[in-house]
Parts: C-alpha cells; sequence; structure tokens
C-alpha cells in the first residue's frame, strides 16, 4: 500500500508541475499579446467609422527648420466643442462642418511652437464671416494674401471656404515667419475651386473706407433678425468713425419689407424718427440713444448707417452708398 501511496504523490506533484508550467506559457502569452488590439478574435466588431477625408497631408506642411509633433486631430459638430470651448457655436451656426489640426516645433528649440487650425466651412461666405467677425484689434493686415492679417503671436486667414489659424505657444519672429511660410504653402496647395468670390465686397464706396473693416453677419446683425446675411464697413469722414451697411434681398420688394421691419424694431426700442438734412436722399433716419440710423433701400439691397454719432457725416457716406449701389441694382435689372 505504501509504495502506492508514493507513486500516487508523484504522479500528483507531476501534475501540480505541468499544470504550473502551463499557466506559466498562458501567462507569457497573455503578456505578449496585450500589445496586439485585434479584439475581433474575441467575437468584438472592430469595424472603424471611415476618417474624415482631409484637404491634403498637414504634415507636409511643416516649414523649414520645424517637425510635426504628434499625428493630427478631426473634429466636426459634434464634438468641436472639445477643441474650442465657448467658441463653438460661433461655428455651427455658420455652417462649419470639420476642424483638422496640427503641431510643428522647432528642430532647435522646444519652446517654438504652433498650432495649425484649418475650419472646412462649407462655403466662402461662411469662412469669411467667422474671419472678419473674430478680427483682432492689433492686426496687421499681410498684403501677399486677400484676407489675412497677424497679431503678435499667429497670423488668421480665409480661403474660399477654409477659415485658417496658425497660433504661437509664443511670442517669436521666428515663429511668425514659420507661420507665413505655412500660409503661403496653404494658398499654393489648398484647392478651393471657383466660386470663392463675394460679390458685395465691392459695392462699398473705397473712399474714406477703413483697411479691413468689412465684416459679414450671416444673422441678427445689429440685433435684429431680420438682418442676414448683412455686411458693415467701417469709414473714416471729418474725423468721424462711420459703419455702414448693407444686405441683398431676394428681390426689391423684400428688401422694402426688411427695410419697414428694421426701422420698426428700432423704434420699438426706443428710436425716434427724425427727418434727414439731406433732401436729396430717399431714406429714413431714427435718433437711437443719441446716434443716428440711416435707412434705404436701393434695388434688391436694404442698407444704410449705424449708430453714427454725426448725422452730416452719415448723410454723406449714405449719398455715396446709395449711387454706388444704384449702379449694382441697375446691373442686376439688366441681367
Amino acid at each position: 500500500m505504501g509504495s502506492v501511496r508514493r507513486r500516487s504523490k508523484r504522479l500528483e506533484s507531476a501534475i501540480s508541475i505541468c499544470l504550473l508550467v502551463i499557466l506559466m506559457v498562458i501567462g507569457v502569452g497573455v503578456f505578449l499579446r496585450q500589445f496586439d488590439y485585434d479584439i475581433s478574435r474575441f467575437g468584438i466588431d472592430t469595424a472603424v467609422a471611415p476618417q474624415l477625408e482631409i484637404p491634403f497631408d498637414l504634415g507636409s506642411l511643416a516649414p523649414a527648420g520645424f517637425e510635426t509633433l504628434s499625428a493630427g486631430q478631426t473634429y466636426t459638430t459634434e464634438n468641436l466643442y472639445e477643441k474650442i470651448d465657448g467658441k463653438a457655436p460661433l461655428y455651427t451656426e455658420s455652417g462649419f462642418e470639420k476642424l483638422f489640426t496640427r503641431r510643428f516645433v522647432s528642430k532647435d528649440d522646444e519652446s517654438l511652437l504652433m498650432e495649425l487650425y484649418v475650419f472646412d466651412m462649407d462655403a466662402a461666405k461662411n469662412a469669411f464671416s467667422v474671419y472678419s467677425v473674430q478680427r483682432r484689434a492689433e492686426a496687421k493686415d499681410l498684403p501677399a494674401f486677400a484676407f489675412a492679417y497677424r497679431t503678435s503671436n499667429a497670423i488668421y486667414l480665409a480661403h474660399g471656404k477654409y477659415y485658417i489659424e496658425l497660433v504661437g505657444f509664443s511670442e517669436s519672429d521666428e515663429l511668425l515667419k514659420a507661420m507665413a511660410e505655412i500660409a503661403k504653402r496653404i494658398r499654393s496647395e489648398l484647392a478651393v475651386g471657383d466660386d470663392i468670390e463675394i460679390a458685395e465686397l465691392s459695392l462699398f464706396p473705397s473712399e474714406n473706407s477703413v483697411p479691413g473693416g468689412i465684416k459679414l453677419y450671416l444673422s441678427n446683425a445689429f440685433g435684429f433678425e431680420g438682418l442676414t446675411d448683412t455686411f458693415t464697413a467701417r469709414y473714416k469722414i471729418d474725423g468721424e468713425t462711420i459703419t455702414a451697411f448693407l444686405s441683398k434681398r431676394v428681390n426689391s420688394n423684400d428688401a422694402q419689407l426688411t427695410a419697414e421691419s428694421y426701422y420698426n424694431f428700432l423704434i420699438d426700442n426706443g428710436g425716434v424718427a427724425k427727418p434727414t438734412a439731406n433732401k436729396t436722399i430717399k431714406a429714413k433716419a431714427v435718433d437711437f440713444y443719441g446716434t443716428t440710423e440711416i435707412i434705404f433701400v436701393v434695388g434688391p439691397f436694404v442698407s444704410g448707417i449705424h449708430e453714427a454719432e454725426n448725422q452730416q457725416a452719415a448723410e454723406k457716406l449714405a449719398e455715396k452708398l446709395i449711387s454706388k449701389l444704384g449702379e449694382a441694382a441697375k446691373a442686376v435689372k439688366d441681367d
């Protein structure tokens, strides 16, 4: 009986050792396989949502002496707030579709770091709108571009349907130079098609205009819901800064209705009707808390002057704008 027990114990020990060896092998296998994320082996669907198409390889834009810091990121209307928390509605309400980002860093100095933002705004007007309404007070225009300016640490531009920001993490002439190089490459390599002209920009008189002073409000201009697709332009006349506006409507009847609605909006909110000093212009004037509002219609355009401090200067500009829009309205009618 004793020999039987000894053989049984040896067998149990051998089995235990084998089990330990097997467990060790399994453990090593699990350790090695943790770096393999092919979870389809467990019956889980591994299909990945298709990647959003980027305009081109943003990494190829790295300027001389710089390299990409990490892989680019893509954002949609669903998660844009994660990147620009607090400002996302401005974009999503203006036609935003996608945002592509990429960071670049100097090969010689890690403090020279910048981030590129490429917003696909679906249409040139949308891109110009977010570009113009966010224009910084300290902006300096970049003459080489149609719509571009720089600040002490960034470059902003509108290129077709794209609104683009290049933002440095520090103030540096070297960074600005590198950003300008990227901006030039974007202009030459990022295709935008032919449908990028914004005709309204040429409808404002050029005399006395403030450079970079045109903005586009896609909705709720001056707090009035009826004024959509409204362009504004700033002027310096007789030492006064004056804002002119225009919005092209469907036709002249629509323009008349919009002008009348805006006039009533001003009156309902404390404005007081007053006559124009220049009797040759066909317009309505309103004293709005000490400033002058002038409203008129020329063909399909509702236009005017907004909150001018000097009525005489406001009427001078109104007369020029009426003449300029008259030529445009005649061209529309002839077509």
